[in-house]
């Protein structure tokens, strides 16, 4: 006889007992290991002091399916199955020189080129483009990543990641860890990812630390070498919309996204992302995107404008 869901929930939501040695363990890999080991053992900390998976999740910042994932590799590998989330995954698929070579051809022309919208390649875009045309059928954005690796890729199609902050004088570094515990919570973080970014994390692995999307690291990054600390207390101006990128932007929401090479119904992240790609706006957040349709009355087939603070960390 089948379980019922909520049989099944209680069944894998079982509280995890941790040795004092084990949880010690534990506490070091939070604080001092790389990030996604960092994580999962916060992960597994957190299921040890008896918070419930929704709980964990929240004060992770990650997918209650995450969670689950993490307690059952803990519980069949121990410490180990911290290290990564790809055991028993099969290998990944080899390429053909054929392929490889197609991927490198396109990856060194332009967007534009291949009958792509935009200035610059991304790996999600170049992914897509590859699947359409049928070169691919099914690759990570890391492993197209690691395809790519050692090619002179064009910095004229592909925008290069912010390098990180060098070295701090001891009296920046005193005046941004003030920062970090002073009491207001946006300066703190700024200051956080300034401090990250100086011991030589990645916009990737400062964004998943403090729940922040790679947009929001690369500007305050920016800001900083920019203005110094005077850049973190200070907020970027918003862009002004006049009458005619309002309507511009109308017209996009209500037009058949296939015409600006979307292949989904809008979303306003979807439509967002196609705004900037077509340069009807510049430095507009998708917040104010929906502002604006909720303004104008136009609603998005199937979704909601999206709060600030609900947006999810972006990945790559």
């Amino acid at each position: 006889m089948r379980s019922s869901p909520a049989k099944t929930e209680r069944t894998v939501s079982h509280r995890i007992w941790l040795t004092p040695s084990i949880a010690a363990e534990l506490k070091w890999l939070a604080g001092e290991a790389p990030p996604n080991v960092a994580r999962h053992a916060r992960i597994v900390l957190g299921r040890g002091r008896g918070m419930s998976i929704p709980a964990v999740a929240a004060a992770v910042g990650v997918h209650p399916n995450t969670v689950r994932n993490c307690v059952r590799r803990f519980e069949t590998h121990g410490l180990h199955g911290l290290l990564h989330a790809g055991i028993g995954k099969p290998k990944n698929v080899a390429f053909s020189e054929a392929t490889r070579d197609e991927i490198a051809r396109t990856a060194m022309h332009s967007p534009a080129s291949a009958n792509e919208p935009g200035t610059y390649w991304s790996l999600r875009r170049l992914r897509a483009h590859l699947y359409r045309r049928g070169v691919l059928q099914s690759i990570s954005v890391e492993g197209l990543r690691q395809l790519l690796r050692g090619l002179p890729l064009p910095a004229l199609y592909w925008r290069r990641a912010s390098r990180p902050v060098g070295p701090l004088s001891s009296e920046m570094k005193r005046a941004l860890e003030s920062l970090v515990k002073g009491p207001r919570r946006d300066r703190s973080l700024r200051a956080q990812i300034v401090l990250a970014s100086s011991r030589g994390l990645n916009e990737a692995e400062i964004a998943s630390a403090l729940h922040l999307g790679r947009a929001s690291v690369r500007r305050w990054l920016r800001r900083f070498r920019r203005f110094g600390i005077l850049g973190l207390h200070t907020l970027p101006r918003r862009a002004a919309l006049t009458v005619r990128t309002r309507r511009a932007v109308v017209r996009m929401a209500t037009t058949d996204p296939r015409h600006y090479g979307v292949n989904q119904p809008w979303t306003l992240r979807a439509l967002h992302r196609a705004l900037l790609r077509q340069r009807v706006v510049r430095g507009v957040t998708a917040e104010q995107v929906g502002r604006l349709l909720a303004e104008s009355g136009v609603s998005l087939p199937g979704t909601a404008p999206q709060r600030l603070e609900d947006r999810s960390p972006a990945v790559g």
